[in-house]
C-alpha cells in the first residue's frame, strides 16, 4: 500500500504545478467544434505529474526495501523509457509534431527497454508456440509502440485514458501478485496510484489533460508490464493474455486503421470515430461512457486473470468474441467499420457476379430453362412485365426443342 498512497499523494501535489506550467507554455488544448468539444481551453502535460508521482511511489518502496540490481537495470529503462516518451510528448502537445518524426522518436523512446534485456524469444497463444529468435527484438519493439499509439489514440475525452489505465493497471497488479513477479506488481500500482491522483482533476469536467506526454507514457508502460507478467517462462510471453489485457485500446486503434483503410484515408489522420466518439453520438453522456468502457476492461482483466490461473486462454477469447459481436450488434462499438466492411464485399462482389450470373443466364437460356436469376437491372431495362413475356417465350422453344427431340 505504500507505493500507493504515495503516488496518489504526489499527483494530487504536482498535478496542479504541471497545469501552471503548461499555462505558462502555452501547451493548452482549445476546443475547435469538430474532434475536441470540451467547453473551455484546458492545460496538457499532466502526464508529468502521473510519472514522477510513479516514480517517487516506487523510489519510496525501495528505499524501505532495496533492490536487487537486476531489478534496478529494469526499472531504470523503463523510466528511462518513459522519461523520453515524455520529453517527446511534451514538445509534441506544445508545436504538433509530424506522424513520421514522432513514430521515430517513439521508436527510439522504447531501446532503453530492450537493450536492458526486456524482450522476447518465443511467442505462445492457445498453446502454440513458435521460437522468434532475434526477430523478437523487433516483435517487442513493436508492440510497445503499438501500445503507446493505442493510448495515444483512446486518450479522446474526460477521464477515459487515466479510467482504463487504472483498471488496466489493477489488473496486471493481480496477475503479478499471483506470478510472484514484485517489480511489475510495484510498477503497476505505482502507475494506477498516480493516475488515482491525477484522475481527481481529470474527471468531467477536466481541469488538465494527459496529453501525448502522458498517454504515451502511460502506453508504453502498461504495454511492458503485460508482456511482462504474460511471460509463461523468461522471453516467452503469452500473447493471448497480453493482448487480452489490452483488448479496449487495442480493439480502438485496430478499429481506427479499418476505417481509415476503407475510407481511404492516411493511418495518421486523425478523425472522430473513435468508440467513445461514437459512443458520444449514440447519446451516451460522459459518465456512462467511462463506466462503459472502464467496465470493459474490468471484464477483460478478470479474463486475463482467469486465463493465467487455468492456463487455458481460448474459452476466455471465444467469451470476448462473444461480447465484441454483441456490442457491434449493439452498435455501441464497431459498427461503422462493420458496415465499411459489408460495403466493400458487396462491391468486390459486384465486379464478380454480373459475369458468372451472364454465364449461367446464357446456359439456361440455350437449353430453353426460364431464367430465375433475373437481377434488378434486367428489370430496370425491360421492365416486370418484358421479362415475364421473355420467360414465357423461352418456355415455347424449350417445349419445340423437346418435340424435335422425340
Amino acid at each position: 500500500m505504500l507505493v500507493v498512497l504515495v503516488a496518489i499523494a504526489g499527483s494530487l501535489l504536482l498535478t496542479p504545478l504541471v497545469g501552471a506550467l503548461a499555462w505558462k507554455c502555452n501547451a493548452v488544448s482549445r476546443p475547435d467544434g469538430k474532434r475536441k468539444l470540451h467547453a473551455r481551453p484546458t492545460p496538457l502535460w499532466g502526464g508529468g505529474a502521473v510519472y514522477f508521482a510513479a516514480i517517487f511511489g516506487v523510489a519510496v518502496t525501495y528505499k524501505v526495501m532495496p533492490a536487487t540490481y537486476d531489478t534496478m537495470v529494469l526499472l531504470t529503462a523503463l523510466g528511462a523509457s518513459a522519461g523520453l516518451l515524455g520529453l517527446l510528448g511534451c514538445y509534441d502537445d506544445r508545436y504538433d509534431m509530424r506522424a513520421r518524426w514522432k513514430l521515430v522518436g517513439q521508436i527510439a523512446a522504447t531501446l532503453p527497454v530492450v537493450l536492458a534485456g526486456c524482450y522476447i524469444t518465443r511467442l505462445e497463444m492457445f498453446g502454440h508456440g513458435l521460437e522468434s529468435g532475434w526477430l523478437g527484438i523487433l516483435f517487442t519493439i513493436g508492440w510497445l509502440v503499438l501500445g503507446i499509439n493505442a493510448m495515444n489514440l483512446l486518450d479522446g475525452m474526460d477521464g477515459l485514458a487515466s479510467t482504463v489505465g487504472i483498471v488496466i493497471s489493477i489488473a496486471i497488479a493481480v496477475i503479478a501478485g499471483i506470478q510472484g513477479q514484485e517489480v511489475a506488481l510495484l510498477l503497476a500500482l505505482a502507475l494506477a496510484g498516480g493516475l488515482v491522483g491525477f484522475l481527481v482533476y481529470n474527471l468531467p469536467p477536466a481541469k488538465i489533460y494527459l496529453g501525448d506526454c502522458g498517454s504515451m507514457m502511460i502506453g508504453l508502460t502498461l504495454a511492458a508490464l503485460a508482456m511482462q507478467v504474460s511471460m509463461d517462462t523468461p522471453k516467452t510471453v503469452n500473447l493471448a493474455v497480453a493482448s487480452m489485457l489490452l483488448f479496449v485500446p487495442l480493439l480502438d486503434t485496430t478499429l481506427a486503421i479499418i476505417r481509415r483503410s476503407l475510407k481511404g484515408r492516411g493511418l495518421m489522420i486523425a478523425d472522430r470515430g473513435h468508440v467513445h466518439h461514437r459512443l458520444l453520438d449514440r447519446g451516451f453522456s460522459t459518465w456512462q461512457i467511462l463506466i462503459l468502457l472502464g467496465g470493459f476492461c474490468l471484464a477483460t482483466g478478470a479474463m486475463a486473470c482467469v486465463a493465467i490461473v487455468t492456463h487455458r486462454g481460448l474459452p476466455a477469447w471465444i467469451l470476448l468474441a462473444v461480447l465484441t459481436a454483441m456490442a457491434v450488434n449493439r452498435r455501441l462499438l464497431g459498427h461503422e467499420e462493420w458496415r465499411l466492411t459489408k460495403e466493400l464485399i458487396a462491391k468486390s462482389a459486384a465486379r464478380l457476379v454480373p459475369g458468372a450470373l451472364s454465364a449461367r443466364r446464357a446456359a439456361r437460356l440455350r437449353f430453353g430453362a426460364p431464367s430465375a436469376l433475373a437481377t434488378p437491372s434486367d428489370e430496370s431495362e425491360h421492365g416486370p412485365i418484358a421479362t415475364a413475356e421473355s420467360a414465357e417465350d423461352n418456355s415455347g422453344v424449350g417445349q419445340e426443342q423437346e418435340r424435335r427431340a422425340a
